[in-house]
């Protein structure tokens, strides 16, 4: 009987296969095309990180949002932005993080940049991007 009583937590491609995910997306983005880009983006990413897999659908669902606000991709390989699974009490969510390239694309779309150069940094045998 205690069995039952656990409530199961679907998996992100189910879930967003639902009508209220579906109707939420429309409704936020506005337009159907954008929505169907949006959750092919999305599940993508979301496909390809076993993490994220584990993480509840509404915290992946508002951190993508997020990004596609900015107008930015979150395919890891454009590193645009991320979507990063986190422990918390209450389960796996999902955030929002902003990557570097994200930074530039929002730099150069204010107009107060014509061109935004970085350097790779070796900090102990770690490349970072700056």
């Amino acid at each position: 009987m205690a069995n039952s009583l656990v409530k199961t937590k679907k998996k992100f491609s189910v879930a967003i296969q639902e009508d209220k995910y579906k109707a939420l997306i429309n409704n936020t983005l506005g337009n159907p095309k954008k929505a169907e880009r949006f959750i092919a983006a999305i599940s993508s990413a979301v496909a390809i990180n076993p993490a994220l897999q584990e993480c509840d659908a509404n915290s992946i669902i508002t951190a993508a949002l997020l990004g596609e606000t900015l107008n930015l991709s979150p395919s890891p390989q454009l590193g645009q932005y991320y979507l990063v699974p986190y422990d918390t009490k209450n389960g796996k969510i999902a955030q929002f993080q902003l990557g570097y390239k994200g930074y530039i694309q929002l730099a150069i779309r204010s107009g107060y940049y014509e061109t935004v150069s970085y350097t790779h940094l070796r900090a102990h045998e770690t490349e970072l991007h700056l």
